[in-house]
This record gives structure tokens, C-alpha cells and sequence, in this order.
């Protein structure tokens, strides 16, 4: 049987994912993928509120027609056979979908996706870039328990729970690069940062030089906008080809691209140590634990626990 035509404002759920009535899970999967990546809020930051009642819609639509107890109920009575007991219709609102999915007892959304050769499910998987979770941290019972132990570990280097981040440099999985997001947790065996995308849409394992915290800076030294010296601005991303930060401002309220050398962070920001003469302390996480303003240098604590004098252009946030 043909597809259906794929339409968003339909009131059928087979419409909206574009699939026929009689396709099986993995088409159901494959057109939510398809469909999620084009409509996500972050890909759509000009017309944002639009983007994210479709994807609310996309979300409804997959959540019914993946599960086989429900779609039996969607094909036999519509809609209203998916009343719950609160008289919700059309199973768990998108919100509360999203809730469900990273819950111990959740469902993996991606379960059916498959991407450069390696297929999304309930276990951890490794790309060069970054490993995708889905549900409960992409564990079982046995393994609960030693992974709880690593991630309990949370050294003073790495970025604290709740940092908010932006995701850089992903070759494998370019889609998500620019998205924000959340540190959910840091994996001490792995070196990765658990990281909870904005909407929660899904959750990254990623490595430090994979995301950019996003955290105040004060511009220093600026000849050519002398006016923005003393400014305090929020770091929105950074490009590794021009290393340069991409800096929101509020007052005035702009955003300028600015190199790392004029941005002065603060004490406690946890960073990666760059362009160094030793080769071996570049690429090392560490954090500021002094600023000498008349020097231009950081303090700062490597993980290793050697304390060394760097210029402000030697790290990355």
C-alpha cells in the first residue's frame, strides 16, 4: 500500500508521519526520524513556536502508532480509543512523552534508527563523535549499578551538573552541532559528558572538546570596539576554524564574533587547555582557579593537579 500524503494539520496520525496504514515499526521509526530532525525547535530558530507545535504533533503521532497495544486502539476507534484515565486523548502529551522516554521504565525513541552503521537501542553505543542514549541512560539492571558509581565521580575539572552547553565539532552526527543543551552527569571511565539537548529530544555522550560551555566573559583589550571593553557578554558557541567565541551581548543587546584572547573568563570555569609549546597539557581539561589581569594569564589546575600559568589565549571554555 502507498503511503500517505505527509501532512502535518491532518487529525489522522498516519497522515502526519506520511506512512500507510498497514507499515510496519521500522517505517513508523524512520519517517518520526525524518521527520523530527527537519521540525526540531533547533533547526528552526526563526519561525521557533511554529516548529514546535509540529514537533509536539510529529511526537504525538509516533508515540500512538509505535506502541502495538495502542495503534490496535487507534485503528479500530480513532482517537477515542486512546482516552486514559485523566480523559487525555491521543496517549501521553508530547511533554510528558519526553518524560517517559528518559525515564527508568521509558521507552528509546531511536530504538529502530540506525545511523553510520551502528543501530540506535536500549544499550550505549559508541560513534568517533559522541555515543547516543536513549531511556534509562542506555543501561539494564546489571550495569546500573558500576555505571552510577562512575558517573558519581565528578571531578573539579569537569563541568558541573546543569552547565549549559553548546554542541560543537560532530562529524558523524553534524545535525546536533550548535544545539543546546544540558550536563546531565560526567562519565569518568568514558571522559564524556552526559548531555540532555534542549526539549529533551534526546542525550548525547559527549566528549569536552564536543561542547562549548556557555558562560559569561568580559571583553579585554578590544582596539578595534574600544566600547566593549568591560563588557560582560554569554559565550553562545565557538568556532574552532577562526577561534573565535560567538558572543551575545545584552547591553546594547547584540552579538559579535570575538577572538579568545579578548574574553576574559572568570574564576571556577571549567576549560580545555589549547595551543600550549608542551603539546602535552593541549587538549587537557582543567580549571581557572586564578585570573592575574596585569599578567594576562590564567591560574589554572590541570586534571592531572599540576598548577600552571597560561595566557588568556591558551584555553577554551
Amino acid at each position: 500500500m502507498a503511503p500517505s500524503p505527509q501532512n502535518l494539520r491532518s487529525d489522522d496520525y498516519y497522515n502526519i508521519l506520511g506512512v500507510s496504514a498497514r507499515c510496519s515499526e521500522a517505517d513508523i521509526a524512520k519517517a518520526y526520524k525524518k521527520l523530527a530532525l527537519k521540525h526540531h525547535p533547533d533547526k528552526n530558530p526563526q519561525n521557533r513556536e511554529k516548529a514546535e507545535e509540529e514537533f509536539k504533533r510529529i511526537t504525538e503521532a509516533y508515540e500512538v502508532l509505535h506502541d502495538p497495544q495502542k495503534r490496535r486502539c487507534y485503528d479500530k476507534l480513532g482517537k477515542e480509543g486512546l482516552q486514559c484515565p485523566s480523559g487525555q486523548q491521543g496517549g501521553a502529551a508530547a511533554d510528558d512523552f519526553f518524560d517517559m522516554m528518559f525515564s527508568s521504565g521509558g521507552r528509546d525513541p531511536f530504538a529502530s534508527f540506525s545511523l553510520g552503521g551502528h543501530r540506535f537501542g536500549s544499550s550505549l553505543h559508541t560513534f568517533d563523535d559522541a555515543d547516543f542514549v536513549g531511556g534509562d541512560f542506555g543501561i539494564g539492571r546489571r550495569g546500573s549499578q558500576a555505571r552510577k558509581q562512575r558517573v558519581a565521580i565528578h571531578p573539579i575539572h569537569a563541568l558541573p551538573k546543569d552547565s549549559l552547553v553548546v554542541v560543537r565539532g560532530l562529524g558523524k552526527c553534524p545535525e546536533h552541532n550548535g544545539c543546546s543543551g544540558r550536563v546531565q552527569a560526567w562519565d569518568e571511565e568514558k571522559s564524556r559528558y552526559k548531555v540532555e539537548l534542549e526539549n529533551r529530544t534526546c542525550v548525547l555522550m559527549l566528549r569536552p572538546h564536543n561542547i562549548t560551555q556557555r558562560c559569561s566573559v568580559e571583553v579585554v583589550d578590544l582596539d578595534s570596539k574600544p566600547e566593549l571593553i568591560g563588557k560582560m557578554g554569554e559565550v553562545l558557541g565557538y568556532d574552532e576554524e577562526t577561534q573565535r567565541y560567538h558572543v551575545r551581548f545584552q547591553d546594547p543587546n547584540f552579538a559579535a564574533s570575538l577572538p579568545r584572547s579578548k574574553c576574559l573568563l572568570s574564576s571556577g570555569t571549567r576549560i580545555l587547555l589549547h595551543g600550549l609549546s608542551n603539546e602535552k597539557f593541549n587538549g587537557k581539561m582543567a580549571h581557572i582557579e586564578a585570573v592575574d589581569r596585569a599578567a594576562g594569564r590564567y591560574m589554572v589546575q590541570c586534571e592531572s593537579g599540576m598548577q600552571i600559568k597560561i595566557r588568556f589565549e591558551n584555553v577554551v571554555c
